[in-house]
């Protein structure tokens, strides 16, 4: 079912729910006074024949008959019964074609120690005083229908059931178009939204002259398509610079082997024409791999994860930069480990964060003019920081902001071979651990790098 249907027919039930319940209240409300009033109507007519009767000689009672007798204003089958204190009957008279109904003992007893007693039989009411003004205390029963009422209620009903079939209908056109009006931007939001792809991504949502929630997912849409049209231009870049780093050794390599094949070499030549196209195969080699581990890091999910202690970590840096390079020093210092094992663990891959690592100690070696690193562990509430500094010269601090983007590279870093995907890969690594990662030069014209874990004992709780 549409929204729009949702929202009309709970607009509809709730609408008629509270004329039901209003509806009810009237009815009820006025039948009740209806028949407070008819009880007060025959009450009154009871203590009336009561001291009339009073006031009469010993005859009264055929008086009394011709005078109910001649009343045109006698209520529809109106009855009235008169005993005295011992129960026995001293006058009747009944306008009802069904005559007077006996009268059961116990009700003129209760009448008798009550005073006043009100009941109903049917559609007939009856009310019974126990009248003691005089010297001969009497019962006095007077019943009658309400035909008044009846028929007032039976309006009442009509009208109350017209008025809720033209109330259904005007809720339901009302609910159709409240929703209606409701969800229309919905709708524009969704039209504009069905128009906009990948070519003109750039397009946004207006925004709306009432600062309410169709605002707030106008305003979020537009956020998502802003992160979406990064993402498609960094992704853009990203294929165009790995293009073109790929392309590089493929040209260089088809280059040489077509140069070679246009005359016999020497086996000098040859070993030489090999030599350069394995370099430049292990060149694409690099880059691939970087490229995988790149994209690896993209999946966060998919990683098996464990605790790691990150002094293990560090400890293997300085064996990995003398395997590559022999000039390359890490000098590596520890603060007091904490006595909590956990405080010094990190929840993720061993591989990942040694690579992590690693990528931040060989830039800072290979951009050092002493080709040292220096790193520094330390625990802080809970958190595990790391400090790799080195010995800059030629570093462009305006360039910080771009030295973790991929395939970006500092102008000191020109004449250094490389991709420019190291510190890209480095910082997704480090986000993926849920780490944080700054870089900054002092006044010394030192590089600090600055990375800081949560510990174990906070991530896993």
């Amino acid at each position: 079912m549409k929204v729009r249907y949702k929202i009309t027919m709970a607009f509809l039930f709730l609408t008629l729910s509270v004329l039901i319940a209003f509806s009810i209240s009237i009815y009820f409300n006025t039948s009740s006074q209806y028949k407070r009033d008819f009880n007060k109507r025959l009450k009154n007519r009871s203590l009336t024949v009561a001291a009339l009767l009073q006031r009469l000689p010993s005859n009264g009672y055929l008086f009394l008959s011709k005078l109910d007798s001649s009343t045109t204003n006698m209520l529809v089958a109106e009855t009235i019964t008169i005993f005295d204190s011992s129960k026995k009957k001293l006058y009747s008279f009944s306008r009802d074609k069904t005559g007077i109904s006996p009268i059961a003992p116990e009700l003129l007893d209760e009448i008798k120690e009550k005073g006043i007693v009100n009941s109903a039989e049917g559609k007939k009411m009856m009310v019974g005083i126990y009248y003691q003004q005089s010297l001969n205390p009497v019962i006095v029963i007077t019943s009658a229908i309400n035909q008044n009422s009846i028929n007032n209620l039976q309006e009442l009903r009509k009208s109350i059931i017209l008025g809720f079939v033209a109330a259904a209908f005007l809720s339901l056109l009302a609910g159709w178009i409240f929703s209606r009006e409701l969800l229309k931007p919905i709708e524009k939001i969704a039209k504009t939204v069905d128009k906009i792809s990948a070519t003109n991504i750039e397009n946004r949502l207006p925004n709306l002259p009432v600062k309410d929630e169709w605002n707030t997912l106008s305003t979020t849409f537009n956020n998502l398509l802003h992160r979406l049209q990064e993402s498609f231009e960094l992704q853009g870049r990203f294929i165009s610079n790995a293009s073109h780093e790929l392309s590089t050794p493929l040209t260089s390599v088809i280059n040489q082997i077509d140069v070679t094949l246009r005359k016999e070499r020497t086996n000098g030549e040859y070993l030489k024409v090999l030599q350069s196209v394995q370099s430049d195969a292990q060149h694409m080699t690099d880059l691939t791999q970087q490229l995988l581990v790149l994209a690896r890091t993209s999946r966060g999910g998919a990683l098996q994860t464990n605790r790691v202690r990150i002094d293990e970590v560090l400890m293997e840096i300085p064996s990995l930069l003398k395997k590559t390079h022999e000039d390359y020093i890490a000098k590596v210092f520890f603060d007091e480990i904490p006595d909590n094992e956990n405080l010094g663990m990190v929840d993720g891959n061993f591989e990942l964060l040694l690579s992590a690592c690693h990528n931040i100690a060989e830039n800072g070696c290979k951009y050092s003019p002493d080709h040292i690193v220096n790193i520094s562990l330390s625990f802080i509430e809970k958190r595990i920081m790391l400090l790799f500094t080195n010995v800059t010269e030629t570093f462009n601090p305006e360039e910080i902001g771009l030295i973790f983007q991929p395939f970006q590279r500092g102008s000191n870093a020109a004449s250094a071979p490389g991709y420019g995907l190291g510190l890209s890969l480095t910082r997704r690594i480090i986000l993926l651990h849920k780490g944080e990662i700054t870089a900054e030069v002092n006044n010394e014209n030192q590089l600090l790098v600055t990375v800081i874990f949560p510990s174990a004992s906070i991530t896993s709780s």
